[in-house]
């Protein structure tokens, strides 16, 4: 099996450490369960930490918790119909989690609520021979009692291909490659990102904008920038008003771009960045220059994943649903087609989040 790193989201592991006790101690309905503090010293972890693995079992319906009088067992893990899945394999290229993250935490506790029992696990994607270590999880789950599920996140186009091919239970999480038919996908409209962005950045009063994107970029990233164009045609703004860069995921390289476009005869006053990362470096190269963002540049960043109530830094378009829901969404989806139903595409509308901007004010 080609080298990758799997692992089991902190969060659902602690919470599977939970009916662990509540099976070993033979536990019933009504009975009193762990406090948070207790829970905290049986699995040796902060309380916060605690606290969510219990809401995921408050979620899955097998504690209930009362504020003073703490939490009781409300039903227990066996009583559940058995899933339609054994597993879901979360792949995830090990290129795009480094540099740009995906929000998997509160996803991945979307799919454990929808689909409890069934152990979720996240698969890092290897740079090279990704197809042979997904060909080799693909022959388990084929030879296996229950089905796997599979969720594609930004994996490249022969995963793609391998999976459609085999007719596993799969969703892209993003879009497909151009030629691959048989995979349902689930994505934010990446056109109107494109248009959000845009729009921003046009009632700004900016002119000349630049997009800063990935050296190779993804599906989703060609819908992005075909929006942005559209959307400054309808202004009859010339194609030299959108300067395109596609670089690699480094800093050191975002910034030297940065600067060489900010230093040049005509320089963007707004910036279109792909990834949070990106953005960071527009703002850096700002302070260095003594420009104000918001004031002698404004920027807007495409792809932006926040903690669990997190406060956004930067102006980017919010998805209409939250990640926990995303992760629903997705694990309904799997069932779907575990159970041989069709699966329809699922695009979610976006819209502007300037809640940075309004806090920057205040």
């Amino acid at each position: 099996m080609a080298d990758a790193k799997t692992k089991t989201p902190v969060i659902i592991d602690l919470a599977e450490r939970l009916i662990s006790d509540i099976e070993a101690r033979n536990l019933q309905s009504g009975d009193r369960y762990l406090t948070t503090a207790a829970a905290s010293k049986m699995l040796g972890v902060g309380n916060g930490v605690a606290n969510r693995a219990l809401q995921l079992l408050e979620r899955r319906q097998i504690i209930t918790r009362q504020q003073r009088r703490g939490a009781f067992i409300a039903n227990l893990p066996g009583d559940y119909p058995k899933p339609p899945l054994r597993r879901v394999h979360f792949l995830v290229h090990q290129n795009y989690l480094a540099s740009e993250g995906v929000g998997n935490d509160m996803v991945l506790l979307g799919i454990q609520e929808e689909l409890p029992g069934v152990h979720v696990q996240i698969s890092f994607l290897p740079k090279e021979s990704a197809e042979g270590f997904v060909a080799d999880l693909i022959d388990q789950s084929l030879t296996a009692k229950a089905r796997d599920g599979f969720i594609l996140v930004r994996a490249p186009y022969e995963v793609h291909q391998l999976v459609s091919n085999s007719g596993v239970p799969a969703i892209v999480y993003g879009d497909c490659y151009p030629g691959i038919t048989r995979l349902s996908r689930f994505n934010r409209d990446m056109a109107a990102v494109g248009t959000v962005c845009a729009d921003y950045l046009l009632s700004k009063g900016h002119n000349r904008i630049a997009f800063l994107c990935r050296q190779c970029s993804l599906p989703g990233d060609h819908d992005t920038m075909d929006a942005i164009r559209r959307r400054l045609g309808q202004e009859k703004m010339y194609a030299d008003s959108i300067t395109e860069r596609f670089l690699p995921a480094a800093t050191n390289v975002y910034e030297a771009e940065v600067i060489r476009l900010l230093k040049s005869s005509s320089p963007p006053s707004g910036f279109i960045c792909r990834t949070q990362r990106m953005a960071d470096a527009v703002s850096a190269v700002a302070k260095k220059l003594k420009l104000k963002v918001g004031r002698d540049i404004d920027l807007i960043v495409c792809d932006y994943y926040l903690p669990s109530g997190g406060r956004s830094q930067y102006v980017y378009p919010r998805a209409a649903c939250t990640l926990e829901e995303q992760g629903q969404h997705l694990a309904r989806m799997l069932s779907s087609l575990a159970r041989g139903a069709v699966v329809q595409d699922r695009i979610i509308p976006v819209e502007l989040d300037t809640s940075a901007t309004k806090e920057k004010h205040e």
